[in-house]
């Protein structure tokens, strides 16, 4: 019997228990408890792997729909959701890089660039996925666009499939376009979910430079440095020195016919601004193009090896954000603690943590729905508010584990890395930045003068 399997029960039996105690000495009402143990359990096989993820997703599904009043058409959101359908087009788009040779193309002009240096090539892909940020409103479409491109940099770099230079580089991409991101407001979901609910319950109107202003330093710099440094460290390696021909190959149909239609997606989602098209449907317009003007085997090869199981996941995920915001949330008035209105140090280290803590629990899309009113409750008129709201980013930004956050699976799948080497990098740059985000970024907002 493997760790997994002999850990997962006894965390299904403690954490159950506790909640159904909770539940018969009238601390929780029963429809919570009910939400509580549901998403507990599911959260815990997710991130164990003892069963199945596609398993997981159904169970998830059959016992939210006959356990809890909660309406089907929340629960079963997820399948009409954009983040959804972003995830579907987004591996179209990855299998067109690849099948048209676009990648390749791309990745033997950034090795022209880069050079036969393995931290040139790390520092190269975690600036781009941040540029990339800036203009792109999704994580899950910036990851579908960068892993290929990064495989077929590393392909002709000779990094092959079992090269710990491939891992570390894939990793950086997969979770720097996810991390990276947090300190640019409109450039993934939990932002753009604080956002909207901080604008509704607060008034408070976050712009596009404050938030960058606030992030920068600790979100951008020193989290990149963080991520190139567990990159190189962990999956230490060299790129060989290959001779890249610097003649001009002609670019095939298949190529121009990818780039043509990958332009005009493009050009939607940086625009999404003004048409307001969500980033989903503007990808399963890319698919459906790009498979009605290809070959019938092409749209065959591509349904073999999409994964079902991760798309179920996606669909999930926001079944359980729908469930998370049924919840009656009841802050106990000794939970307004004097010491955290009053010492904004404390606050920080303390908020951030419960931020951690909770995106454990309901992963980071979910999290802004419990944290803002437990911390508004908690801090109440305090003249520190904004600042104890915004705290949560540094939080869900901080991913210890692959399932608490979408993209990064996404990005795992994508890239066909295994569990374990993706475990280890999500673990060793959450502590990272434990020891050196957080704090540089405590220094940050007190030099403007948040705390």
């Amino acid at each position: 019997m493997n760790t997994s399997s002999r850990i997962t029960p006894a965390l299904l039996a403690t954490g159950l228990a506790i909640i159904s105690l909770l539940a018969w000495r009238g601390m929780m009402r029963a429809e919570d408890a009910r939400i509580v143990a549901i998403v507990f359990a599911c959260i815990v096989l997710w991130a164990t792997g003892a069963v199945a993820g596609l398993l997981v997703s159904l169970l998830f599904f059959l016992l939210a729909a006959t356990l809890t009043s909660v309406p089907a058409a929340e629960i079963f959101s997820g399948f009409a959701s954009s983040a959804f359908w972003l995830v579907f087009s987004g591996s179209a788009i990855g299998f067109a890089l690849k099948e048209s040779g676009l990648s390749e193309r791309i990745g033997m002009a950034l090795a022209r660039s880069i050079g036969g240096s393995y931290l040139r090539a790390l520092l190269a892909f975690a600036v781009l996925s941040f540029l990339l940020s800036l203009v792109m409103p999704s994580t899950f479409g910036r990851v579908a666009i960068l892993i290929p491109i990064a495989i077929g940099y590393c392909d002709v770099v000779k990094l092959g499939e079992s090269a710990n230079g491939r891992r570390g580089i894939l990793l950086l991409v997969i979770v720097g376009s996810y991390e990276l991101a947090a300190a640019v407001l409109p450039a993934n979901l939990p932002n753009v979910i604080l956002a909207g609910i901080l604008e509704q319950s607060h008034g408070i109107h976050l712009r596009f430079s404050e938030y960058l202003l606030y992030f920068l330093p600790a979100g951008v710099v020193v989290r990149g440095a963080v991520l190139i440094f567990a990159s190189y460290w962990l999956f230490a390696d060299t790129v060989p020195a290959v001779s890249v021909s610097t003649e001009r190959v002609r670019v095939s149909k298949r190529e121009l016919h990818t780039m043509a239609l990958l332009a005009i997606t493009l050009a939607f989602w940086f625009t999404d601004s003004v048409h307001h098209i969500a980033p989903g449907w503007v990808g399963l317009g890319f698919t459906l193009a790009y498979f009605l003007t290809s070959r019938p085997e092409q749209l065959t090869r591509f349904t073999a090896t999409l994964k079902m199981d991760l798309l179920w996941f996606i669909a999930a995920i926001i079944g359980v954000t729908a469930l998370v915001n049924h919840l009656e949330i009841h802050i106990p008035d000794g939970l307004a603690l004097e010491s955290l209105r009053d010492s904004p140090f404390f606050a920080y280290l303390a908020l951030t943590a419960l931020s951690i803590v909770l995106c454990f629990a309901v992963t980071s899309n979910a999290e802004p729905a419990l944290f803002v009113p437990i911390v508004s409750r908690v801090l109440g008129q305090s003249a520190h508010l904004k600042a104890g709201l915004l705290m949560q980013v540094m939080g869900y930004a901080t991913t210890f584990m692959p399932y608490q956050s979408p993209p990064v699976v996404f990005g795992n799948e994508l890239a066909r890395l295994d569990r374990t080497a993706a475990l280890k990098y999500c673990i060793v740059t959450a502590l990272l930045g434990l020891a050196f985000v957080l704090p540089v970024n405590a220094l940050w907002w007190r030099l403007l003068g948040l705390l």
